[in-house]
């Protein structure tokens, strides 16, 4: 099958599409015909080796993919041949064909595309967690919601399930086009996300006192910057760095203004802990799925590429004024 299948550590821009042979399906796996896969700025740091996960050599990257059921493993038994499914692998999305582990396969809604579809993996999924799970951002009525890169996908999801879910959403991002994209998408304000001028918007607009809840994407100084717009028991919930920059965060503010900054990182509970997470996981997804059959969110995608045109589809990524979600569609 063709592939992109990397030897060593590298950059998007060398990516190239191989022949190897297609993965075996284990007992506890389903064989998936590749119809879309996602593209994602920590794909990028993946292949480059600057991601937490480090796959032995060989390896195909990519762990989102949606497609249709080729075969299945003697013991899985949730999904048969021809089924529409969404999967989270650790690697071996940017193929024709993967396997994933059955725990981390579900049912893609009927009518939803498979290009839109891989957004409820790469974006929507880890931010339903984020504002909804017991101990994060809790975001609800009553609550002020700020997000900052509020045009990218995981911005847009945030915006979404923000407004669904009774919050006031501020968005706050870099340019004119982003902020209208946000309250297009359900922000009910936009403001600049400069560092210099964020805190002073966000605080005009909540007559001084600030958000309850920040979810940040960026990192970097508009991590600084959002922390600031914090009011005093608030939560901030870091999930990316597509800025570029890592974050130092001073404990000072923190004990000051008892604020909390809460960690979640979605490989947990669906790679290292899948076997206790996966009841959990298939109920986060059905989730996602009666909100998009409702009408209530809309994931979006700004571009599809070929399998051969993998390094266009990062150089999109790594442009932080696209839209929507990238994916590459090695079947089309």
């Amino acid at each position: 099958m063709r592939a992109i299948q990397i030897t060593e550590w590298t950059s998007p821009e060398r990516l190239q599409v191989s022949e190897i042979a297609p993965p075996a399906c284990g007992g506890e796996e389903v064989l998936i015909r590749v119809h879309a896969a996602a593209v994602s700025h920590s794909l990028s740091l993946l292949i480059a080796g600057k991601y937490q996960r480090k796959p032995a050599f060989p390896f195909v990257p990519g762990n989102t993919v949606a497609g249709t059921v080729i075969s299945t493993g003697a013991r899985a038994g949730r999904f048969r041949v021809g089924d529409r499914v969404l999967a989270s692998l650790e690697y071996g999305s940017l193929a024709e064909q993967a396997v994933a582990h059955e725990d981390n396969t579900w049912p893609i809604p009927p009518g939803l595309p498979f290009p839109e579809a891989t957004a409820f993996n790469s974006s929507y999924n880890s931010v339903a967690a984020a504002l909804t799970w017991p101990g994060l951002l809790e975001a609800g009525p009553g609550k002020t919601l700020l997000v900052t890169g509020a045009a990218g996908g995981v911005g847009t999801a945030a915006v979404q399930i923000g407004r669904l879910l009774g919050a006031r959403v501020i968005a706050a991002a870099s340019s004119e086009a982003g902020r209208w994209h946000a309250l297009h998408n359900g922000a009910h304000e936009a403001v600049d996300a400069g560092p210099a001028v964020l805190r002073d918007a966000v605080r005009q607009l909540t007559a001084g006192e600030g958000v309850q809840a920040v979810l940040e994407p960026v990192g970097g100084a508009v991590f600084d910057a959002a922390l600031r717009c914090l009011a005093p028991g608030g939560r901030i919930l870091p999930i990316g760095f597509a800025g570029g920059v890592v974050p130092q965060i001073p404990a000072n503010l923190l004990l000051v203004k008892n604020i909390t900054v809460c960690g979640l990182y979605m490989g947990y509970y669906k790679i290292d802990a899948r076997a206790r997470h996966a009841a959990r996981m298939r109920e986060l997804f059905a989730l996602l799925g009666s909100w998009w059959e409702q009408g209530l969110i809309k994931p979006q995608v700004g571009a599809c590429f070929s399998l051969d045109e993998v390094p266009a589809a990062f150089a999109r990524v790594l442009d932080r004024a696209h839209r929507g979600h990238v994916v590459v569609t090695p079947n089309a």
